[in-house]
């Protein structure tokens, strides 16, 4: 919180280190404590594994890799704003429960579009 002092100040390279350190804990803190993050990570490598042999393309490949963290990236948003949700109130709040439920729909569609390219790419690759 901004208490009216200036900030501490960081070197590019100093900045640069931390920032990575903090994501680096989010994402295994996410790994640890997150079932739905834990399976999104699983389905990423068997993805990238089935893109390995069938070998589509430098382009397509970083598309579809990208579009899958896309969920991952979602699912971290969700559970952060879950946990923020969780600190205001424990109970039962319906407005609370709107706010998780729309989280939640806001992965079911990133992960809808991600079904729906892969079908697209699959089709497109047989042919």
């Amino acid at each position: 919180m901004y208490n009216g002092r200036r900030m501490k100040r960081y070197s590019v390279l100093t900045r640069l280190y931390m920032g990575t350190r903090y994501s680096v804990s989010g994402l295994i803190c996410a790994l640890k404590q997150e079932q739905a993050f834990e399976f999104e990570a699983i389905a990423l490598m068997i993805l990238c594994a089935v893109l390995l042999c069938l070998r589509p393309g430098f382009l397509i490949f970083t598309a579809l890799v990208g579009a899958w963290m896309l969920v991952m990236a979602l699912e971290l948003v969700n559970s952060a704003v879950e946990r923020a949700f969780d600190l205001i109130d424990m109970k039962f709040h319906p407005q609370i429960k709107a706010g998780k439920d729309m989280l939640s729909a806001a992965v079911f569609l990133m992960i809808s579009f991600n079904v729906f390219l892969w079908c697209l790419f699959l089709l497109w690759f047989v042919r």
